[in-house]
């Protein structure tokens, strides 16, 4: 059995339970440096998966207690470098929440580490285990769409001002690097740059704070060239009221079409998408496990999951200096 760390116990408790739960691995150890969080979780690990992990409230010193095989770490975006260094430093396996982290420099500094460490080391991009999802990239790398020529991307969002008023670190520069665009959006623009199949060439971006007291921004848009000619225009938003969450992809090549909404193909001429196959593991934190078990890489690799935040970044470039960026 695997023996499995998870720090950050907001959205870190569920992929805590999945590992768990998995068959492949034990929940060894937990790690929230708000003691009460840690607390509730411990216990509701207890009650309702019969996990029984040691809790800590310091990495340090779970990692220095501790034997993991892997850190899944579910901490604030800006501070993933931290944690994800230093498990690298001690030989642990790691699996990254989007966004990798907010800054080149960040995420540089992770794949240094990964590298220097020989650890394996993974990001968890959760869309891209939906089975219509996974099946519309098989459809691209099949060539069922001819020559791929548009991808359009649309999230359309509500998060009440409560929403980031509670977590104190959202919608910051400094800590969630973004709003709309980086934190609910990195989702979509990592499905983007995985469909474009190439790198972003340039981009000519927007952004505003149109109806929430925040940092950063609420609504942002970008037009975009990818190094293979593929075109994309692409917007997120919190604002859409009433709460009526909707991501919709729309994929036009030389020979065919698709339109996703919401993890369903509503839409297409492709035949083998209209009984889409499912993809090989139910999550990130599954194949991150199955990973560990087979000794290969997990299926998102840092070098993948950078280059959606370095199109973010220059995204929010061209919106302040009021021009197209190009991205090297």
């Amino acid at each position: 059995m695997l023996k499995i760390g998870v720090v950050g116990m907001g959205i870190g408790g569920s992929h805590g339970a999945v590992a768990h739960k998995s068959g492949l691995a034990e929940l060894t150890a937990i790690c929230d440096k708000d003691a009460a969080k840690l607390k509730w979780r411990l216990e509701t690990y207890a009650k309702e998966i019969d996990a029984h992990p040691r809790g800590y409230e310091d990495l340090d010193e779970m990692l220095g207690r501790e034997k993991l095989d892997g850190l899944i770490v579910s901490t604030p975006s800006g501070l993933h470098h931290q944690q994800a260094v230093a498990a690298a430093r001690r030989g642990v396996h790691v699996l990254v929440d989007k966004p990798l982290d907010i800054t080149v420099e960040h995420m540089q500094a992770i794949q240094d580490a990964a590298a220097q460490a020989g650890i394996l080391a993974g990001v968890n991009h959760g869309m891209r285990f939906d089975g219509a999802y996974w099946a519309v990239r098989q459809a691209i790398e099949r060539g069922d769409f001819g020559k791929l020529l548009v991808v359009d991307a649309r999230l359309k969002w509500f998060r009440e001002q409560a929403y980031y008023d509670k977590g104190g670190w959202r919608a910051t520069w400094g800590m969630d690097g973004g709003g709309s665009m980086m934190n609910q959006g990195v989702h979509m623009m990592d499905m983007l740059v995985w469909y474009a199949g190439g790198r972003a060439k340039k981009v000519r971006g927007d952004f505003a704070a149109l109806n929430h007291k925040i940092e950063t921004e609420d609504w942002a848009s970008a037009i975009i060239e990818f190094d293979n000619g593929v075109r994309s225009t692409t917007s997120t938003t919190t604002c859409v009221f009433p709460k009526n969450d909707r991501t919709s992809f729309e994929v036009h090549g030389t020979s065919g079409s698709c339109f996703v909404v919401n993890g369903a193909i509503v839409e297409t001429n492709i035949a083998a998408l209209k009984e889409p196959a499912p993809p090989p593991a139910a999550s990130a934190v599954l194949d991150f496990l199955y990973a560990l078990r087979d000794k290969r890489p997990p299926m998102i690799s840092l070098e993948q999951a950078r280059r959606p935040v370095e199109l973010i970044l220059a995204a929010y470039q061209s919106a302040r200096e009021g021009r197209t960026v190009e991205i090297g």
